[in-house]
């Protein structure tokens, strides 16, 4: 498991173990000799948890051997560098759990309807949309393009690819008719990708149910809980509430019933 996802995922632990056994952080702080911040930030997943605070604090909430040896792996694989860390220039601070995330998915599902998605973009598209944007400094739009690329080769080099389905608006390739040879390379690799067997790209074509804004929905191999991430000019957010990503599931699905597939597009 990625560290973040690690972390996260052992925080989850620890608060409901905590909340289980009515305690509350600042007992649990002073039980083990650390501030109620720490604990906090455990439970947040952000930062890093050792085998004696691990130890500590299942001990305190009673939590039973199966649980104790999961946590200590999430404490484990937390205490890993992550592969993204050799291109911090290129990351906001908030996207490593999206990386992570989406490198060990059991499924991806992305809606984008401006944009072609990450995973499918070529080098030249993603200098396009660049020239297209406020400028950044050369060393970050560098770092971006090398992150992106390692993104795509970590993900496609998997041994078993996850279940991907692109939804795509229309306007993302009508936007590039100016740009007839970044147009050439990009339809060449959408179309390439959607011939492996595990991916599905459509088309969307009309007026649609995700007219609010684009959104990714990944599930981890984990466990089956699926989370929705959102991006936006000033940041992103991450939606782990059940009935919420739900939302954004039925809005998927019906996007995508309504789409056209990638060769029925390009005929």
């Amino acid at each position: 498991m990625q560290p973040t996802v690690a972390r996260r995922a052992l925080g989850s632990s620890m608060r409901k173990l905590r909340e289980a056994a009515g305690i509350t952080r600042s007992q649990a702080a002073h039980a083990i000799g650390y501030s109620p911040q720490t604990i906090q930030r455990i439970e947040e997943g952000a930062q890093a948890t050792r085998d004696h605070q691990v130890e500590r604090l299942g001990r305190l909430y009673d939590a039973p051997p199966a649980l104790m040896s999961e946590m200590y792996r999430y404490a484990l694989d937390g205490n890993r560098r992550g592969w993204w860390q050799a291109h911090k220039e290129g990351i906001p601070s908030e996207f490593p759990l999206f990386l992570e995330a989406e490198h060990d998915a059991s499924r991806i599902r992305v809606l984008e309807t401006e944009y072609i998605p990450g995973l499918l973009q070529t080098p030249e598209y993603l200098r396009a949309v660049q020239d297209a944007q406020p400028p950044l400094p050369s060393a970050r739009a560098e770092a971006v393009r090398v992150l992106r690329s390692q993104r795509q080769e970590l993900l496609f080099g998997r041994r078993r690819l996850p279940e991907m389905e692109f939804l795509i608006g229309r306007s993302t390739l009508d936007y590039l008719h100016d740009l007839p040879e970044v147009r050439r390379g990009q339809v060449e690799r959408l179309t390439q990708i959607d011939a492996i067997s595990e991916v599905r790209i459509r088309v969307i074509v009309g007026l649609h149910a995700a007219m609010a804004g684009s959104f990714n929905i990944l599930t981890p191999a984990t466990n089956s809980v699926s989370f929705a991430y959102v991006d936006s000019v000033d940041g992103c957010r991450y939606i782990e509430d059940h009935a919420v990503v739900s939302l954004y599931e039925r809005t998927f699905n019906h996007v995508r019933s309504s789409a056209i597939t990638l060769e029925e597009y390009l005929s």
